[in-house]
């Protein structure tokens, strides 16, 4: 059966990848997961609203006054209350509830109790910081930043694999076609020599070099043949096909490869282009930014605890539920105030803590720095390689022209007896290893070129595609840095 044929061009592929690959779809999730962590930071200065009721039966003796014999007392204690309390990054607490309680008796008279109150706390030295109490909400926040450059670093790595695969694939199969071109060629050579001999102008000898090279040829075919297979399957699993038959498919790619006509801007533009848009540099600044939230806040836990606080409350009495519900302007009332000191003896755990964090917050600073250098070490890297790949063109062009020449005069000497099969072989060897020199060095350069603005952080953007999944409050890559890029 003949394979379906389908026509893919690059920016196809890259669309196709991002939209269907399985790896992007494992590192689409971890935004969302991330943001989850935000929601339940959040939460925690959510207003919190309790209620309860309750109500209990007692049946006792009591003995009242001189009488010799005791009293059977049955008391109902009936109990509902509301509250809602909330927590403040300012490190002040604040509830307030409403509730009513009743006494009912066999002996005594009944009675309701309605009560309001409200109880204000302040921290003053532990947690009165708001970044004490913010820290693992703004923790939370830089880890759904990371997480989208982690996102965004994935998109771009797999754009470079996906362009890296088709024109590989390309690659193959213009060696496929080399190679059963030069095979052509010998065997023309073969049938021109078995001419030569069957009519005596050449000895027998000669065939065994050429059919030799016929053999070695094909065996040079085949192995083009399994890489342009290897290629194929390659890309394949990158655009990951929705159909049943997806490993038989035969990519028709569209584009060809080609030499951009602009040159190369100086390398350090490029190294402040990779400043600005490297996700893994986004991603230690942010790294840094967490260790300065846990300095703050474990320095902040080694100031004792110290809470004052003030209670009001108004009561209202009455010997009927609904006569007993809590009023504001009830000239009964309670006023409380108070503070409370805790001290750890040695502070031995807050220390620990502390310095912990700060040990870890000078491993990030130390790693960003090695990140910045390491980034301007592969930007120049890659710099040098685009520009020894473009000489590269150039040069395997002319060579491929002037081994073509070559070869044209061989064979037109040898038809005239004035040269060997051996040397119009060398000559045909050295024509097919300049095609595929040239067409390698086209692709390099390509591959050169991906790889620089993948050095950049810039190959989404210079290919007009934004993460996956990008929702509108993605990270900035400027939102934590001081600087601009040009």
């Amino acid at each position: 059966m003949v394979p379906d044929t389908f026509f893919v061009s690059l920016q196809e592929a890259l669309l196709m990848t991002l939209e269907r690959n399985p790896t992007v779809a494992i590192q689409r999730l971890r935004p969302a997961v991330a943001a989850t962590r935000v929601r339940e930071e959040s939460g925690a200065f959510e207003p919190r609203i309790s209620a309860q009721a309750g109500t209990g039966r007692t049946r006792s003796q009591r003995f009242l006054g001189t009488s010799p014999s005791p009293f059977e007392l049955t008391t109902e204690q009936v109990n509902t209350q509301i509250g809602i309390s909330s927590r403040l990054p300012s490190g002040t607490t604040v509830a307030a509830s409403a509730s009513i309680s009743g006494y009912l008796s066999s002996i005594y008279s009944d009675q309701y109790t309605g009560e309001l109150g409200l109880t204000v706390t302040q921290s003053l030295l532990q947690g009165l910081s708001p970044g004490y109490h913010l820290a693992g909400l703004r923790r939370a926040r830089l880890d759904a930043d990371i997480s989208r450059l982690e996102l965004k670093a994935a998109a771009e790595t797999i754009t470079a694999q996906v362009e890296q695969a088709y024109w590989r694939l390309y690659l193959t199969d213009q060696e496929r076609e080399i190679r059963a071109e030069s095979l052509n060629l010998a065997r023309a050579q073969l049938q021109e020599t078995e001419e030569r001999v069957a009519v005596g102008r050449l000895p027998e000898l000669e065939l065994a070099a050429v059919r030799a090279e016929v053999a070695t040829r094909r065996e040079a075919m085949i192995d083009a043949e399994s890489r342009y297979e290897q290629a194929r399957v390659g890309l394949l699993y990158l655009l990951n096909p929705p159909r049943e038959d997806a490993w038989d498919l035969q990519p028709a790619l569209s584009d060809r490869p080609f030499v951009p006509a602009v040159e190369l801007d100086p390398v350090t533009l490029h190294e402040q282009l990779a400043m600005r848009y490297r996700a893994d540099v986004a991603q230690a600044e942010l790294d840094l930014r967490k260790g300065v939230l846990d300095l703050q806040r474990t320095r902040n836990g080694l100031l004792p605890r110290l809470d004052v606080f003030i209670a009001l409350g108004r009561t209202t009495y009455a010997e009927s539920f609904s006569a007993s519900v809590p009023d504001p302007g009830s000239p009964f009332y309670s006023v409380s105030v108070g503070a409370a000191l805790e001290l750890p003896v040695t502070r031995r755990e807050a220390r620990a803590r502390h310095a912990r964090a700060r040990y870890t917050h000078d491993q990030f600073e130390l790693a960003l720095n090695n990140m910045r250098r390491l980034v301007q070490r592969d930007v120049r890297s890659a710099y040098v390689e685009v520009g020894r790949a473009r000489q590269q063109i150039e040069a395997t062009g002319v060579a491929r022209e002037l081994q073509e020449k070559k070869v044209l005069a061989e064979q037109e000497k040898f038809r005239v007896g004035r040269s060997t099969n051996l040397l119009v072989l060398q000559a045909q060897r050295d024509f097919i290893a300049s095609q595929l020199s040239e067409a390698r060095a086209m692709v390099a350069y390509l591959e050169a070129l991906v790889h620089l603005h993948l050095m950049q952080g810039t190959l989404l953007e210079r290919r007009g595609i934004q993460p996956p999944n990008e929702s509108r409050e993605s990270v900035d890559p400027n939102k934590y840095r001081g600087s601009a890029a040009p």
